[in-house]
């Protein structure tokens, strides 16, 4: 079985429907509020303060509450008194179906035991670069910090899987966007997404639904997450002492030959699964 999400490993093993399963994730996300509904939903934030917060983590590494303590529109124990909320109000899946009466308590335990045990194998701590990558530990940097501006702008449920080294073109997606990083390090930085994973990343660059926006349009979101990523990774690698520029992002078009994009040069592939479909982080040696 490969890396995924509980919820797909009850489908798979017939245990519940699909529809069932939209049901549950469903009622997830109307629950499981985020930080800033949190703090509009307490009175501590306006729905303005929460657009400026969040403008700001597109170009700082921060999480929501430390912003807004940098701000000072937030107190230290006003930002623990909501991470508590969420943690205390959290509802997991497995919570979820045997509330909806899905499934039951006895078998949802029996099957959450046997779905770790068998994602035990996959090694999903922290990331790592694979054998034989130059500059390991900047690899490393970009790849996790890419997790986290994913995750942070569209609350998308990620997986990095364990990196590998290959030469072989990437497998055909919705969107493939390239970005060069030069100078002090010399890579071509390359998201792969689908197409639900491309329209969560649109939304969050322009705050608004994509819901019937053009193909072109969304592709122009994802350059941006790209160039507003690549910005962090800027930020980050001058600190230590790094001096990087990155390009214009630019779509890769998928051919009757592929991509043609690695051309034989060592490729770093880290995949990232989510419920919204599979991406993945490419860097080029150059």
């Amino acid at each position: 079985m490969p890396v995924k999400f509980f919820g797909q490993y009850l489908l798979e093993k017939g245990l519940i429907l699909p529809r069932q399963l939209m049901q549950a994730v469903k009622y997830q996300a109307e629950k499981n509020l985020r930080f800033g509904q949190y703090a509009v939903a307490k009175g501590y934030l306006t729905e303005k303060d929460v657009e400026k917060i969040q403008n700001q983590q597109k170009s700082v590494d921060k999480r929501f509450g430390e912003i807004a303590q940098d701000l000072n529109i937030l107190t230290r124990a006003q930002v623990e008194e909501i991470l508590t909320m969420q943690k205390n109000d959290h509802k997991l899946l497995g919570r979820v179906l045997v509330k909806k009466e899905l499934l039951t308590s006895e078998v949802v335990e029996r099957e959450l035991v046997l779905f770790k045990e068998d994602q035990s194998k996959y090694d999903l701590g922290d990331i790592v670069a694979p054998p034989g990558v130059r500059n390991p530990e900047i690899v490393r940097e970009i790849v996790d910090l890419s997790h986290k501006m994913l995750q942070r702008m569209t609350n998308l449920n990620a997986k990095v899987k364990k990196g590998f080294i290959s030469k072989d073109e990437p497998q055909r997606n919705f969107l493939l966007i390239s970005i060069f990083l030069s100078g002090n390090l010399e890579y071509e930085y390359v998201l792969s997404m689908s197409n639900e994973i491309s329209r969560l990343v649109t939304a969050a660059v322009l705050g608004s639904d994509t819901a019937g926006i053009s193909r072109e349009l969304i592709s122009d979101g994802v350059k941006e997450f790209c160039n507003i990523v690549c910005g962090n990774i800027i930020a980050r690698l001058s600190q230590k002492g790094r001096s990087v520029d990155i390009s214009t992002p630019r779509e890769i078009p998928f051919s009757d030959n592929g991509y043609n994009l690695v051309k034989g040069r060592n490729a770093i592939y880290y995949p990232i699964v989510s419920p919204k479909g599979d991406s993945a982080l490419i860097l080029i040696e150059r």
